[in-house]
């Protein structure tokens, strides 16, 4: 049994070890990476000779030391090309709306001369070893170049689970040639002729008459499976990066970062006002830009807000279905230590669920092994000023909490009431935080004076919110800005890249929480519906229907948003506050037309029914 047993393990723990030592060594500073490369070519040059030296052997020995040698010489190809020294003639993003052939060879150019080291090495690893009895080394080295092949093909062709994190800074100019779907055509032909080939070599040791030959089908049967696991880390929800976690330590960045959390309650505008403050970000001077990640957080099971943030000029991180102080807690604790750890950002922005637990978010933030990089930490909070005085009827905790967080309250569309009504929000929002500074808005802009970095109040400690406060801030600094009248309420058009295929599932999220003092079971209740829409909509059937969505047709709905194609182009319809929309949207190949909706007790029946009532089916 040991024969079989050891070296399984032995192998797993090689590929494990070896894998996450290249990852940290390519996360320390581009001045050690000359004497990484000069060692992993001292170490190439080693394997080749071990490689001829081990072919006439063939002892269970041989075997240990003709896998070891096979892989790491594949070591060096990975090193080689993550430290940047051999990847390819094009070094830039793939070009804006470039698709289809055009699109492959670009990416082909990306690591051409990679994948012909690999072919050299290749060829050299079988001429030391031709006609020899031990070809362990060269079969792992064979294995290995499956495994490679077949993972980069289907990431390119679009999987759930891109692993960006690993991509060195120097390498991001890749993430323009990723697609992020749930699966793509090729994904099954990669895993059956996987683990036909897997069954194959472990039927051969099994097999085999000697202990070299079972031994060596071990190393390969193992190598292959890990193949398989590898392929299915790409489209399960399995948390494959953790595996490396250690490895990623090498990127710690050298200086604390700022974090801005956008909160406010469901379609208050927090996904307009974080692509306006992304712009304003954007326009810093290059020589003082801050480096800007987004984490961005939607309560459904589809995403919609990370499409629309994206191409802001900052890396977006999305954690769909739930609320990231809730049921994603750790998950968030998680993303928020990789990006310090891959991207060493100056400033993250948080966009949490319209029906997050702030103060639990804040308490996150506060765990040691992330306090130590924040360097600044701010609340804004979004209300909409059309829906305050309802939204405050049934959700006066949980509006008064994310009012006395905040270091600024962001009073949005204002355009859409009274002076009178406006004024009784103000004043309403005085009485519950009279230390947050107050400023209105329309379409989420607000004076850059107003972002300028204030502490948040004490209460952002979790345990001791929406209570005292000692921070001076100006209160009813009215500030009104003039926007394109074509400009839609509560979104704006962007690009996007997901592909989401599953539809009508609920998803019930309990926010009541023991280890707060606040009433939050007021946001408890809220289920989100979501579907896929047909090919082609009648953009005026959406609007039927949305427009009854606002009216209550379907029951409460606190927030509907979604994505169609309509005639020869997209939109993006919204409803928020009781407000429906439409607007001109700018779909990226691949987008998929879905929709979602949060509320209480839904008529997920009747929504389901009314979109499907707005598929076109054309005459043939």
């Amino acid at each position: 049994m040991h024969q079989y047993v050891i070296p399984a393990a032995f192998a797993l723990f090689v590929w494990w070890f070896s894998t996450g030592a290249i990852i940290y060594l390519d996360g320390l500073p581009r001045r050690t990476f000359k004497w990484s490369m000069l060692g992993a070519s001292a170490v190439l040059l080693a394997c080749l000779w071990g490689l001829h030296d081990t072919a006439g052997r063939t002892t269970v020995g041989a075997a240990y030391l003709a896998f070891f040698y096979g892989l790491f010489a594949w070591g060096w190809q990975e090193i080689s090309f993550y430290m940047g020294y051999v990847t390819g003639p094009r070094r830039a993003p793939c070009p804006e709306n470039c698709a289809g052939w055009r699109h492959f060879g670009h990416a082909v150019q990306t690591s051409l001369w990679h994948e012909l080291a690999i072919i050299a090495t290749a060829g050299l690893v079988v001429a030391l070893t031709w006609g020899q009895p031990n070809q362990i080394g060269t079969w792992t080295f064979m294995v290995l170049w499956w495994m490679h092949q077949s993972a980069k093909l289907n990431v390119f062709l679009g999987v759930r689970n891109l692993n960006e994190e690993f991509l060195p800074e120097h390498l991001t100019f890749l993430k323009s040639f990723l697609r992020k779907r749930p699966m793509n055509l090729l994904f099954p032909f990669s895993i059956t002729i996987s683990t036909v080939i897997a069954v194959l070599m472990f039927q051969r040791a099994t097999a085999a008459p000697t202990a070299f030959a079972r031994v060596g089908g071990m190393f390969l049967g193992t190598m292959m499976s890990l193949a398989i696991l590898e392929h299915w880390f790409l489209v399960l929800p399995l948390p494959a990066a953790r595996l490396w976690k250690w490895s990623l330590r090498s990127r710690a960045p050298a200086r604390p970062f700022a974090v801005e959390i956008v909160a406010g309650f469901l379609g208050a505008g927090k996904t307009t006002f974080m692509r306006r403050r992304l712009a304003m970000l954007a326009e810093q001077p290059a020589a003082t830009r801050e480096k800007t990640v987004v984490l961005v957080n939607d309560f459904a099971t589809v995403g919609i807000d990370g499409s629309l943030l994206r191409g802001q000029g900052a890396d977006v991180v999305e954690l769909p279905n739930g609320c990231i102080c809730c049921s994603l807690r750790d998950d968030l604790a998680t993303q928020l230590e990789e990006v310090v750890a891959r991207f060493a950002p100056d400033r993250v922005l948080i966009e949490p669920s319209g029906v997050a637990d702030l103060a639990s978010l804040i308490g996150v933030i506060q765990r040691p092994t992330i306090a130590g990089f924040v360097r600044d930490l701010r609340v804004i909070t979004l209300i909409d000023a059309g829906a305050f005085l309802a939204d405050f009827a049934e959700m006066q905790a949980h509006l008064t909490v994310q009012a006395r967080l905040a270091s600024l309250v962001v009073i949005n569309k204002t355009d859409l009431v009274s002076p009178t009504e406006r004024l009784l929000v103000e004043a309403t929002l005085h009485r519950l935080s009279p230390e947050t500074r107050l400023v209105t808005a329309c379409y989420g802009a607000v004076p850059p004076d107003a972002l300028t970095p204030r502490p948040a109040p004490q209460a952002a400690t979790p345990h001791a919110h929406a209570h005292d406060h000692h921070d001076h801030h100006d209160h009813h600094a009215h500030d009104h800005h003039d926007h394109a009248p074509d400009h839609a309420h509560h979104h704006d058009a962007a690009h996007g890249h997901h592909d989401h295929d599953d539809h009508d599932h609920d998803h019930d999220h309990d926010h009541d929480h023991d280890h707060h003092d606040h009433d939050h079971g007021a946001a408890a209740g809220f289920v989100s519906w979501h579907g896929t829409l047909g090919p082609l909509c009648d953009a005026e059937a959406i609007g039927r229907v949305i427009e009854a969505a606002a009216r209550g047709t379907f029951g409460p709905v606190a927030r509907l948003k979604g994505l169609a194609r309509v005639g020869r182009g997209w939109i993006q319809f919204d409803v928020a506050g009781h407000h429906a929309s439409m607007a001109a949207f700018a779909a990226a190949e691949g987008e998929a037309p879905r929709v979602v909706a949060i509320g209480r007790d839904l008529d997920e029946t009747g929504l389901a029914a009314a979109f499907a009532g707005c598929e076109l089916h054309l005459a043939t």
